[in-house]
Formats: structure tokens, sequence, C-alpha cells
């Protein structure tokens, strides 16, 4: 009776040690551009785990983003990987931050200066394979599960009015100035911050002197929309000596969460629009007498 116990504990070891986990992996095809967001939402990635006859034994996920045509360039270092818990009541849950802590990942080349200098991966399409794996050696305790995303190219917003040297009615600008603008592509989740800043132009300045050196007449933060109605009360007299339209310059720079830019890739790495100029003529529409 004993040796008939002892083999049927041998045989219990032997199927927990070796119990196969079932994965379901539930990836979204674009995700958030800046590898930080994928922890804070958990939206993002979702990796269910149970076991073949509901046991789940300990195990370390392996983790792996690959190029499309199968080239691994970035991995979670296993040997300081978490151990999750196994159990046998259900499922297991698991987010990106439990599996894909940037802390203990690892990227080669031009894909680790990338996410070095912005946080992001260049844009192009990737696989990302998750495995259970034993904590000790590594052994694969479940079948891989891979799923493809896409990282896109960022399109900063176009601006739309005021167009550039559009000549405002002065008398109207006093009392209001509209500014719209188109939304960054693709849009984020949760929604960027828009901050916009009017400059006057000096007659003595050219428009890019203007942005990077005076203060700015409007510097204002919106999230979400893509309009703001300026109440300026300014005078708009001439500050030129032939009385011609004083000149401005307005620009949006596109912030994400963190009130960081979104991204760093527009040469400046100030994620600003590519500016406009208008002018405000307090003279248009007034009529001359004879």
């Amino acid at each position: 009776m004993k040796k008939i116990y002892a083999i049927l504990i041998a045989l219990f070891v032997f199927l927990v040690t070796d119990a196969q986990i079932i994965s379901t992996l539930v990836l979204s095809t674009q995700p958030p551009a800046q590898l930080s967001e994928w922890g804070n939402r958990k939206e993002v990635l979702t990796l269910i785990i149970r076991g073949q006859a509901g046991f789940v034994p300990n195990f370390k996920v392996k983790a792996e983003i690959s190029t499309s045509d199968g080239t691994v360039i970035g991995f979670v270092d296993l040997a300081r990987a978490p151990i999750f818990t196994g159990n046998s009541a259900g499922n297991t849950i698991l987010y990106a931050a439990d599996v894909l802590p940037l802390e203990l990942m690892q990227f080669s080349g031009k894909y680790k200066t990338s996410l070095q200098r912005t946080g992001k991966l260049p844009a192009d399409n990737y696989i990302l394979c998750l495995q259970p794996v034993r904590p000790d050696d590594f052994f694969p305790l479940g079948e891989k599960q891979c799923k493809t995303f896409y990282m896109a190219t960022t399109q900063l917003p176009i601006l739309l009015k005021p167009y550039n040297e559009e000549v405002l009615d002065g008398k109207i600008a006093q009392t209001a100035i509209t500014f719209r603008w188109s939304p960054v592509v693709p849009n984020s989740l949760p929604l960027a911050t828009y901050r916009l800043q009017v400059f006057e132009i000096l007659p003595t300045q050219s428009p890019v002197q203007a942005l990077r050196s005076n203060q700015p007449l409007l510097d204002k933060e919106v999230k979400g929309t893509t309009q703001l109605i300026w109440q300026p009360q300014l005078s708009f007299i001439p500050i030129n000596d032939n009385n011609s339209p004083n000149k401005y310059i307005w620009t949006i720079q596109t912030l994400d969460n963190n009130g960081n830019p979104i991204t760093q890739t527009d040469g400046s790495g100030e994620a600003r629009s590519e500016p406009i100029i208008f002018f405000v003529d307090l003279t248009k529409g007034v009529k001359v007498k004879n």
C-alpha cells in the first residue's frame, strides 16, 4: 500500500511539474506609440492563463518583440522577470505592466536608440510573442502566443484658421479671433493636449526670431478639441511706421497625457506644428471718405 501511495505521489508531482498552461493573448492592433503608456492602460494587452487540468504551476512569461520578418529586436530579461503564482481557482489575468515591464526589457540597434530618444519604436509592423515558462530553467509550459501590431507615424496637426498670411479685420479681431487646426494622427487615448501660442512679430524681427525670443501673447492649453476662440482685448494699433497691419505668428504644440511633446521627431523635438503668419489690420473694411 505504501508503494502505491508513493507511486501516486510521484505521478502527481510529475503532472504538476509538467502541467501545461493554456494562454490567450489579446493585443490592440495599434497600441499607444509611447511604450510607457502600455502599462498604464489595461485595454492594450491582456494575457489570460489557465491550466489544462484546472491547475496552474508557478511560471514566468517569456516576451519577445520582433519585426515582421521575425528578427527579434527586444525581449524581457527572464532572469529578472517576475514569477507568477499558480492557482487552481479560475483564470489568471495579466496585463502589459506584468509581462512587459520596461525596466526589464532589452532592445537592440536603432530600436534601442529610438526608445532612448523618444520613448517609442520606429513606425513599422511588429510581432509580440508571449509564452509561459518554468521559473527555474525557462522550459516552455504552454504554446507561444503571437499577435501583430502597428506603430503608426505621428502626424502633427495642420493649422487651418487663420490661414497663412490671412489679413484679419482689426475691429473684429479685438473682440474674438477663432483658431482651428486638424487633430493629431493617430488620435490618442487619453486625448491629446494642444498648446496654442501666438507671438507678435516686431518690425525688426523674422517670424522665427519672434517664435523663439518673444513672450507669447496667448499661451493656452486645450484637451481633445481642435478649436479655440481668443478674446485678445488688444488695441492692435499699428506699430509700423507706415501703418501697415501688425504681424503675428501662431503654432500648436501637441502634448501627451504626461505633458510631454507627443513626438520628438519633428526636427525641434517640441512636437510643434508648422507655424503660420497672420495679420491684423484696423483699416480693413473702413471706407475712405472722398
